[in-house]
């Protein structure tokens, strides 16, 4: 007998003189092993199904303010669909700041006027007020329609804007503001269209200076100088605008800081739309339970 038929030879009597138990403990082991691995798989496979749900289809966002009371108030968490309007690849690897190359792919569905969504701070608007911040308002007017100040109160198409949704039996909150503090578009009362890609505007050193903010938001340059408009370095007598925009308002409109002071809010800033409470809480009273599942209206 070689060496090799000694060894196995040994293995062998090892493995009948530890009896049917050891055998027994080995495939126990074995299971345990087996079970672990398939947990393990289960638990990633889940951990991806959640982390893609919620990059591009929902994510919470919690409410610090009350701009949108009575339908939305301080201390829900809502729910925000981020399929309708506008699907987004990531911005940078997950939990690091490496940014990857963004893209984006049109919506399961188009911007209403109406809808309550959530929107990246309009930073174009040279009002420090919200940048880096997420808003939550309702979309009052879409490109196209026009957006007029009479009075400190809104008017949409030519018509008193009343309140919407859950604040429309609450007359007192449709409040006037102080026009002096309107956005420069709309401070001086006239009627004003909501851009959208390809609408045409007019420029001389007035309209200049009043469409600047979205200008240079859009890239470009605007300039007046020996009574003539620059846009880009070149002479301008109008400009075509690159993006779609919309006018937004919060419902509790004695308190809060919306279009009519930072102006129209471009279509790509949209996150998406606000759907449902999912959590509420109070920090004086605790859990508002009433609150979480209502759908937001």
């Amino acid at each position: 007998m070689d060496v090799a038929e000694s060894g196995m030879a040994q293995n062998d009597e090892l493995a009948l003189s530890a009896g049917p138990g050891a055998v027994g403990g080995v495939v126990e082991a074995e299971r345990d092993r087996h079970r672990l691995r398939r947990t393990v798989r289960t638990t990633v496979a889940l951990l991806l199904v959640l982390a893609v749900v919620r990059v591009f289809v929902f994510e919470p966002y919690a409410i610090p303010t009350g701009s949108m009371r009575p339908t939305i108030v301080e201390g829900d968490v809502l729910l925000v669909n981020k399929l309708p309007y506008i699907i987004r690849t990531l911005r940078t690897i997950p939990f690091t700041q490496v940014p990857l190359p963004q893209l984006e792919f049109p919506g399961l569905g188009s911007l209403q006027r109406g809808d309550v969504v959530v929107f990246d701070f309009p930073e174009e608007s040279g009002d420090p007020a919200g940048v880096g911040e997420a808003f939550v308002k309702r979309v009052a007017a879409l490109g196209g329609d026009t957006v007029q100040l009479v009075a400190g109160r809104v008017c949409i198409n030519g018509r008193e804007l009343a309140p919407s949704g859950a604040a429309a039996h609450l007359g007192e909150r449709c409040a006037p503001i102080d026009q002096r503090r309107a956005a420069e578009l709309l401070r001086y009362g006239g009627s004003v269209v909501v851009p959208y890609r390809g609408h045409v505007v007019a420029l001389d050193s007035v309209a200049a200076a009043r469409w600047a903010s979205l200008i240079y938001g859009e890239g470009s340059t605007v300039e007046y100088r020996n009574r003539i408009v620059f846009i880009d370095g070149l002479p301008a007598t109008y400009y075509t605008f690159r993006r779609d925009y919309f006018f937004a308002l919060g419902d509790n409109s004695g308190d809060s800081h919306d279009s009519r002071f930072f102006g129209f809010v471009p279509v790509e800033n949209l996150i998406g739309q606000a759907t449902m409470i999912y959590w509420s809480r109070d920090p004086a009273t605790g859990v508002r339970w009433d609150r979480i599942g209502l759908t937001v209206q």
